[in-house]
């Protein structure tokens, strides 16, 4: 069940004037992104209205346990032979992935494969299509044929995107007034033939929330069923949030792993209102990026949260603030440095 809760992570854009936002192909996942999921406790925990601005209290969600999703590209995966278009895979545990091909029109799902089985899928699910905001809605089918024990699987399905509602989201780590939510019902069929017929039906419905500036989803609530030649097996439900998530200013410029830290010089240095600030980590771990004045005082928190060993580049985008001296500062466990940046308007 992780694997398809983890099928909802992909990304969103800048905020509009009104309380929305448009999800663009900025949003594809990338190699080396990270998204750190807090799975949750579903006693009274409601995805409430569709609409516009409406507010969901989720401060109270009680934490349960914990994911790390790891994006890679799709050609570093020991099943990449089998999903030729896909240019993006995710993976929990590095040994079972899910398939994507991202584009400037589309987020595609080409299947997923691990070690007891691959499927890949004839018809591509189409994931999300771009760009996409409040009202926006499309319906897709997909099908794959695969093999599992030693039997052959067919498989059909539907896909039913719409985004719902917007309005402000409250969570453990923080209220967002720009919240998107993106309502999600996957209908599939599979039919096989072990000796005596076998068809498994599945739903899955999700509601999914987007804020300005976030990469990934900041909650989720999924609900899923299926049934086993007409028996239904139980129900589940599962909620999550996920805090520390990457901007969507920050690129990562390089997958290869550097031998040491490094913070460099940003630029433009003087800068009138947006600069580069690029640096490397050779290791998997939390990374800090913040600005502070002259006085010390913190004006800006650029980055919070997990990043992979590579190159990175911030684009930092001073428009709110005044001319003068600042410092950027690159902390993690194991390294701290700071340098001196000058804007002038």
């Amino acid at each position: 069940m992780k694997q398809i809760i983890l099928l909802f992570t992909f990304l969103l854009i800048s905020a509009e004037l009104f309380p929305q936002i448009t999800l663009t192909s900025s949003v594809n996942p990338a190699p080396g992104n990270l998204q750190n999921i807090i799975e949750c406790d579903t006693t009274g925990v409601s995805q409430g209205n569709a609409g516009a601005n409406q507010t969901w209290n989720f401060t109270g969600l009680v934490r349960q346990d914990s994911t790390l999703l790891t994006w890679v590209a799709s050609s570093s995966t020991p099943y990449s032979a089998q999903f030729p278009t896909s240019n993006v895979a995710s993976t929990i545990d590095n040994s079972n992935y899910n398939y994507f091909t991202g584009s400037s029109s589309s987020l595609l799902v080409n299947g997923n494969g691990g070690p007891s089985y691959v499927v890949s899928y004839t018809d591509l699910q189409t994931f999300i299509t771009f760009p996409f905001t409040y009202n926006s809605s499309f319906t897709d089918n997909f099908a794959a044929f695969f093999n599992v024990g030693g039997f052959n699987v067919t498989r059909t399905g539907t896909t039913t995107v719409t985004s719902d509602a917007y309005g402000t989201i409250n969570l453990p780590f923080g209220s967002f007034s720009d919240a998107l939510r993106i309502k999600y019902v996957v209908s599939s069929k599979d039919s096989s033939n072990p000796g005596f017929p076998v068809v498994i039906l599945s739903n899955i419905t999700s509601y999914v929330w987007f804020v300005g500036g976030k990469k990934f989803p900041v909650c989720e609530i999924i609900y899923a069923s299926s049934t086993f030649n007409g028996i239904p097996n139980p129900s589940t439900k599962h909620v999550s949030y996920s805090p520390n998530n990457p901007s969507l200013a920050i690129t990562q410029t390089s997958t290869a792993v550097p031998q040491n830290y490094e913070l460099g010089q940003n630029y433009p240095n003087p800068f009138n209102p947006v600069t580069n600030l690029e640096f490397e980590i050779p290791t998997l771990e939390f990374v800090s990026l913040k600005v502070y004045d002259m006085l010390g005082k913190e004006v800006a928190t650029l980055i919070n949260g997990n990043l992979g060993p590579g190159t990175y580049r911030y684009d930092f985008d001073a428009s709110g603030l005044t001319s003068g001296n600042y410092f950027y500062k690159l902390e993690t466990k194991d390294f701290s440095e700071t340098k001196k940046m000058i804007l002038l308007k």
